[in-house]
């Protein structure tokens, strides 16, 4: 949204304000997604009265959720009362190149939405608005929650299937590595592109909770990359240990949900594995122009977790005291950066 001159009337500036204060598209988007609206419409345009039906919903409502959705550019309305998807509505679809339907859902979701109810919580307390309204953090939630947890995996793996050739494109040492290993990488899809990138690369290793592996192994292309001799498996919480034998270890969108004990701790342990391992860390850094979405997400895990988006100085600390040297940030073309870190000739303390 273009700012308002400060020197506007008054009327103008209320205007802009109010257009701010609408909490509509996300939960509107999510809406469009959770009733398959762009799915419906995949074969070509439809009456709002005849969509609505497909979908089981009221036609008046819809249109007014489609008529906003069309005004922020998701969707045409290629004539009137007539809605089509468009480049933007087509990610709402699920299996399509770049498919954004499960983050749709997810950000709609009550657990969420109601996190960003309780933000008046987080901004006193500095304590995540989740376990004001839930009674526990998010990650236990989430196990006792499978269809919660599953919706939140489907979206970081399409999240992560959408940036991952920009992000592995940008750091073509991973070649060198002799065998990656991806801590906390969920579903497998960000080591999976690593390892089609670079055939030279041996091994891959994906190391995380045993009930996330499990889902890990019913991705086809990572259980191809197992049958192959690619990839292992690691069922470990990687704050007890990691797998040794590591000529670089990996996270993504993982520092910003821990603490900086935490992660030292962990980027001790891998020293302690593979003493010359250098570990890649493809995360938001954040800083003077970073995009809006970077400021969102930093509000997204003080509501959720009390995490945070780093500037490069607070990870390059946290390197420090887990034995490692920031050594470079490496753009992407994307709002995530990857920061390679060499480890450090100086003993630990």
């Amino acid at each position: 949204m273009t700012a308002v001159p400060q020197t506007a009337p008054a009327s103008a500036g209320a205007v802009f304000l109010s257009e701010l204060m609408f909490p509509s598209t996300p939960r509107c988007l999510a809406l469009a997604a959770e009733f398959r609206i762009a799915e419906l419409l995949a074969e070509g345009p439809l009456p709002v009265a005849d969509l609505a039906e497909r979908a089981g919903v009221t036609a008046a409502p819809l249109a007014k959720v489609l008529s906003l959705l069309t005004e922020d550019g998701v969707f045409e309305e290629v004539e009137p009362g007539v809605f089509a998807n468009n480049g933007l509505s087509e990610l709402l679809r699920p299996g399509v190149p770049g498919s954004m339907d499960a983050m749709a859902r997810m950000v709609g979701a009550e657990w969420l939405w109601s996190s960003w109810g309780a933000l008046d919580h987080s901004l006193a307390t500095g304590k995540p608005g989740f376990e004001k309204v839930h009674g526990t953090a998010l990650w236990p939630w989430l196990q006792k929650n499978p269809a919660a947890a599953a919706t939140f995996n489907q979206a970081m793996t399409d999240f992560t299937d959408a940036l991952a050739d920009a992000l592995v494109s940008a750091y073509p040492e991973f070649a060198e590595a002799g065998a990656v290993c991806d801590l906390g990488g969920g579903q497998g899809t960000y080591l999976a592109a690593i390892l089609h990138k670079y055939d030279a690369l041996g091994r891959g290793v994906l190391a995380d909770l045993p009930s996330v592996i499990e889902q890990a192994r019913t991705q086809p292309d990572v259980a191809k990359l197992a049958e192959q001799g690619r990839l292992d498996f690691e069922p470990v919480d990687f704050f007890a240990g990691v797998p040794a034998g590591i000529g670089a270890y990996v996270t993504k969108q993982v520092w910003h949900s821990w603490p900086d004990d935490a992660l030292v701790r962990l980027l001790r342990k891998c020293r302690e594995a593979s003493p010359g391992a250098r570990f890649v860390a493809a995360e938001l850094v954040h800083g003077d122009g970073v995009p809006r979405f970077v400021k969102n997400f930093d509000l997204v895990m003080l509501v959720t977790m009390s995490g945070e988006v780093r500037t490069e100085a607070q990870f390059a600390e946290v390197f420090r005291r887990g034995g490692y040297r920031l050594n470079r940030v490496v753009p992407t073309g994307t709002a995530f950066s990857l920061l390679e870190a060499v480890p450090d000739p100086d003993p630990l303390d």
